[in-house]
C-alpha cells in the first residue's frame, strides 16, 4: 500500500522547486528505470504492479495506486524515484558541447538529450529559461539517455565569457551548416523554438550557421536542427 506521505512527496517531484528542494526526480516504465539502474543512478524508491524489477527497494502496489503518483498521460507498470546527479561542469579545449537557450517543449528537450547520447555528445549547458531537464516527460522522451548526457542550468552569457570556444549558432541567415569549417571542438547553440537565439547572445556567435530552407516553413524543430548539426559534426 501507498501512504498519503509517499504519494504527497512522489506528486510534489512534478514540480521542479521540490526536485530541487529533495535531489530527487521521478522515471516511469521498466526499461528506462532499469536503464537508468544500469547507468548507476542511486534509487531511492520503485513502485511497480509487477515482478519485473528486481529490485530490493522496489514496492509493490495497484494499478489503482499507481494511477494516483503517475505524471503521465499514459500509466507504465513501473515508478522509480531516483537522486539528482551531482555533476561538476568542467568545460575541456577538445569537446563539443552543447548549448540550450530557452528550450520550452519538454518532448524536444528529451529528443535532445536522446540525440546527443546517439552522437556521443557527454555535456549540454541549458539556460535557466529551459524547460527542466528532469521534469518527467522530459525523462521519459530521453528513453533514459539523460542517465548517460550530463545536463547543466547555468548562465550561458557567463559560461561563454569564461571559455574562449567556438560557438556555432543556429540561426536563419548564416553560412550552409554543411558548408561550414568545422574545428575539433567548441559550443553548438540552439535557440528558443518560436524566437530562436535571443540577440544579446547572437553578438556573441563566431560562426552563424543555418540549415537551409526550401519550402516555406517558418522555422526548423529545434530538435530536428540539432540532430542535422551533430550529425555534420
Amino acid at each position: 500500500m501507498l501512504s498519503q506521505a509517499e504519494i504527497k512527496h512522489i506528486n510534489a517531484l512534478k514540480i521542479k522547486k521540490y526536485r530541487k528542494k529533495y535531489t530527487q526526480f521521478i522515471a516511469e516504465g521498466d526499461k528506462i528505470i532499469k536503464e537508468l539502474i544500469e547507468e548507476g543512478l542511486e534509487v531511492v524508491h520503485i513502485y511497480s504492479i509487477n515482478e519485473s524489477i528486481q529490485h530490493p527497494r522496489n514496492k509493490q502496489i495497484s494499478e489503482q495506486q499507481l494511477a494516483k503518483i503517475t505524471a503521465l498521460q499514459h500509466q507504465h507498470n513501473s515508478l522509480a524515484i531516483f537522486q539528482l546527479p551531482n555533476y561538476s561542469l568542467n568545460i575541456k579545449n577538445n569537446e563539443w558541447i552543447l548549448m540550450l537557450d530557452d528550450i520550452q517543449d519538454p518532448g524536444n528537450m528529451g529528443t535532445i538529450i536522446r540525440t546527443c547520447d546517439w552522437f556521443g555528445i557527454k555535456k549540454i549547458i541549458c539556460s535557466d529559461g529551459c524547460v527542466d531537464a528532469w521534469n518527467p516527460k522530459v525523462v521519459q522522451a530521453s528513453m533514459a539517455s539523460i542517465g548517460r548526457v550530463q545536463i547543466f542550468e547555468e548562465n550561458i552569457d557567463e559560461i561563454i565569457s569564461k571559455h574562449k570556444l567556438p560557438i556555432y549558432g543556429a540561426v536563419l541567415d548564416g553560412k550552409n551548416y554543411r558548408e561550414q569549417d568545422y574545428k575539433n571542438c567548441g559550443f553548438i547553440l540552439i535557440g528558443n523554438e518560436g524566437h530562436g537565439i535571443r540577440p544579446t547572445l547572437q553578438e556573441k556567435i563566431t560562426f552563424p550557421i543555418t540549415i537551409p530552407r526550401i519550402g516555406k516553413a517558418e522555422s526548423l524543430n529545434a530538435a530536428i536542427a540539432t540532430a542535422l548539426i551533430l550529425d555534420k559534426l
